[in-house]
């Protein structure tokens, strides 16, 4: 896996210490992150805007992909492939704790049919039911 640096500049980013903490908080996640998620997991001195604005450069550049919640939350999750690598993948979304899930199961962009003289440029699938902790707790 590559390095939180090399990565920033790869997609010609700086390299500045909020940067390298959001990327490294959200490389270590199995989960989708909110903003409130990565302002408790920060261990670096931030304001609100820095984050909005780190999380949104990230998105612009393809390290991470947002996915909207059942509440309407949004939450981030690391991308590994290179944005050129046009596929799409399936989040699970937990009826119960609200947590967002990648899956590994791809959608290839190219591969989908839509009208003719429309344009795709994502494919948005969501699976929801209940997580395993949810689950266990029954």
């Amino acid at each position: 896996m590559k390095g939180v640096e090399e990565i920033l500049q790869q997609h010609s980013l700086k390299n500045t210490k909020v940067r390298k903490a959001v990327l490294s908080v959200l490389m270590r996640s199995d989960k989708g992150l909110s903003h409130q998620d990565l302002s408790r997991a920060l261990d670096v001195d931030f304001d609100r805007v820095t984050l909005f604005r780190t999380l949104h450069a990230f998105e612009e550049s393809g390290i991470l992909h947002k996915i909207m919640d059942p509440n309407g939350i949004a939450k981030y999750a690391y991308t590994a492939r290179p944005a050129a690598d046009r596929h799409c993948h399936a989040h699970f979304i937990c009826l119960d704790c609200g947590q967002v899930f990648c899956l590994d199961e791809e959608f290839p962009l190219g591969d989908m049919k839509v009208p003719k003289g429309f344009s795709k440029t994502t494919i948005d699938v969501q699976i929801k039911g209940y997580c395993n902790k949810c689950t266990a707790q029954d």
